[in-house]
């Protein structure tokens, strides 16, 4: 196993190629999401806390960010939290000081929020500065209520729906190209209610959306669910919506896969649609893992950089002050490729693998028996999706088609 990338290549890279900045705007939430990651009911996340990222932190951030993109073509600007709303000076002063910049490749700027936050004077900046806006909804209100919650228990579903109605009004263009939205199954993932809600609702049927299931390891929020809720018919919902999606897609169906089947099945799609066809050589690549902090970048409220959102407080690999340090990248690629290594290269799954650092975590350290527990989840999703692909291919040959346009960034 072996990262496709020289020395030489590495340190290059690590000085021009960044594209894609996140900052953690601030660690306050005016939600009590019950499934949160950072709601106390996961063991080695952070809780909910008052912290916000300072204008001299935001700035080093940017500064630093500027200075080594000199190979990118385009560069993000995105917004965590929390919910980065709450901070919206720190927003706002980071996109007109980004802008400020010369010489700079043109940068996309993008924000996730809980919704409940949006005014007329926070989505009035982001139609101005065609900010992408990723609204987190999980489905019709007693889906959604059952979980995304006020600190007093109370529901937010009908708060968000009328703020998006809100941004509909002001900028219908702005509303149709540049709102997605991210849904996040949770037990009992009522996956076919779900469905018809996004698939219905005037405000989000036209829009992207990104759906997640409520991450399973290091945590109590399993345990604090009744015998009720935790009793699913996913895997029945589940083939019922790929024997939707594959009808669709062979063109038995009119009209194209709704965005809620395509978040359900299409990326691994996709992934096998453009695999390599050459023969493999001497060396596997090691999974779906970038290399920390050449194209993308995170940075914590305190300006602590890691390798991206999904790693929680895990893997430091520098600091605004300080820069990205090199050592410390070199040290995570080599343990992850040395612990990897027996396993992946005599897996069939090797050449199609998405696992990254994220999945082989625990706590804020590499753990292999973690990531092997992720393999099998992997190859099984693997494998139906190759099943899938195989069905879909042999009646519609053209039915990828589509992949030959898309951009990847």
């Amino acid at each position: 196993m072996k990262y496709p990338m020289c020395e030489h290549h590495f340190y290059e890279s690590l000085q021009g190629g960044l594209s894609d900045l996140t900052l953690n705007a601030t660690e306050r939430c005016n939600l009590r999401c019950k499934y949160c990651t950072y709601s106390g009911a996961y063991y080695y996340e952070r809780h909910h806390s008052t912290e916000d990222m300072s204008w001299e932190t935001a700035k080093k951030a940017i500064d630093y960010f500027y200075s080594h993109t000199q190979s990118s073509e385009k560069v993000y600007m995105s917004f965590f939290g929390g919910e980065p709303l709450l901070n919206f000076d720190l927003v706002k002063r980071s996109v007109e000081y980004a802008r400020g910049f010369a010489n700079w490749p043109p940068i996309v700027f993008h924000l996730d929020t809980n919704g409940t936050t949006l005014s007329d004077e926070t989505s009035g900046f982001l139609i101005e500065n065609d900010v992408i806006l990723q609204v987190s909804i999980d489905g019709p209100f007693e889906i959604h209520d059952r979980y995304r919650v006020f600190g007093n228990g109370g529901g937010t579903f009908h708060l968000v729906h009328k703020n998006l109605e809100r941004i509909r009004k002001m900028d219908r263009d702005y509303y149709e190209s540049r709102v997605s939205f991210a849904a996040t199954l949770a037990p009992p993932c009522e996956l076919l209610e779900t469905y018809r809600f996004f698939s219905s609702d005037d405000l989000v049927a036209k829009n992207n959306l990104n759906i997640n299931f409520v991450d399973t390891y290091d945590t109590d929020f399993f345990r604090m669910l009744h015998d009720r809720v935790r009793r699913s018919r996913l895997s029945e919902h589940l083939g019922a919506l790929r024997k939707e999606y594959l009808e669709v897609t062979v063109g038995s169906n009119s009209g194209p896969a709704h965005q809620f089947l395509k978040g359900l099945f299409e990326r691994p799609l996709v992934r096998i649609h453009r695999r390599a066809l050459n023969p493999m050589g001497a060396h596997c690549p090691p999974n779906g893992i970038c290399v920390p902090g050449v194209r993308r970048l995170f940075v914590d409220v305190a300006g602590r950089f890691y390798p991206c959102e999904k790693v929680g407080q895990a893997f430091c690999i520098g600091h605004v002050d300080t820069g990205i340090e090199h050592p410390k990248v070199r040290s995570l690629l080599e343990q992850y490729i040395r612990g990897s290594t027996q396993d992946c290269t005599s897996c069939w799954a090797v050449r199609l693998c998405s696992l990254c650092l994220a999945q082989a975590r625990r706590s804020r350290d590499l753990d292999f028996g973690r990531k092997k527990d992720n393999c099998s989840v992997e190859r099984a999703n693997l494998h139906d999706s190759l099943v899938l692909y195989a069905e879909i291919m042999e009646r519609n040959p053209k039915a990828f088609d589509f992949v030959e346009d898309m951009v990847f960034e």
